[in-house]
């Protein structure tokens, strides 16, 4: 039997045959990536349930990308341009990662999922890369640019993902307007893009957790989205 890979999602507004409705929505390419490697996806929408909801009954976790963090969870006040803050999504969110740390389950965390990861281990996020760096990198591409390199991201040596990658150079789309800052416990860097800004994030215990800024599932042939999803599942 193949493995059961709970993915976290955000909501959107729908219009269906009542009119427009609130709706757990997940990109299509996350189940294509896990039926591709014999694996079978849950889909888990924000819900007021305390981190005993499940017996962690799934066997690896996906946190996947959306608005961003309250950054009253990491001490800082909300921000002008912070947007599609979700509470519920939030708490829903880090409750899985906290699930997976006390079971040991093998955890790949995206964008917002990746800013999520070092918020919960106790770090803190720049709210908004404009504000905090002077760079000639857009990082936030969408629409057909969600699916482009725009740019490059260093692998660092002596690394989790160096190993899964077997590369010291990639090519990534970018989505994104807020980054790292402060850096949590038990976490080391593993990527940085060309204008220095923290790209990778992984664990450095026995729970096995990486974090990426990039969206690998709007990459579905490149070479790392492969080994990551390789590396998820093996």
């Amino acid at each position: 039997m193949g493995k059961l890979v709970a993915i976290s999602t955000g909501t959107q507004s729908v219009t269906m045959s009542p009119g427009e409705i609130e709706c757990s929505v997940l990109n299509m390419a996350f189940v294509t990536l896990c039926n591709k490697y014999g694996a079978e996806a849950i889909i888990v929408p924000p819900q007021d349930l305390s981190v005993d909801f499940t017996n962690a009954s799934f066997d690896r976790l996906i946190i996947t990308g959306g608005g961003d963090i309250n950054p009253k969870r990491y001490g800082q006040d909300l921000n002008d341009k912070t947007e599609r803050v979700s509470d519920e999504r939030d708490q829903t969110e880090l409750n899985l990662l906290q699930l997976a740390e006390d079971n040991f389950i093998k955890t790949l965390a995206i964008c917002r999922g990746h800013q999520l990861l070092n918020v919960y281990k106790g770090g803190s996020l720049h709210q908004d890369i404009s504000e905090s760096f002077e760079t000639d990198i857009e990082h936030l591409q969408i629409n057909e640019a969600a699916s482009k390199h725009i740019h490059n991201v260093n692998i660092l040596e002596d690394t989790t993902l160096n190993k899964v990658s077997e590369k010291n150079l990639v090519a990534v789309n970018s989505i994104h307007h807020q980054v790292v800052n402060e850096l949590g416990e038990n976490l080391k860097i593993n990527a940085i893009s060309e204008d220095n800004l923290i790209e990778g994030i992984e664990g450095t215990t026995d729970w096995e957790v990486i974090g990426i800024q990039w969206h690998p599932e709007n990459l579905l042939d490149d070479e790392i989205t492969n080994d990551l999803m390789k590396w998820l599942l093996s």
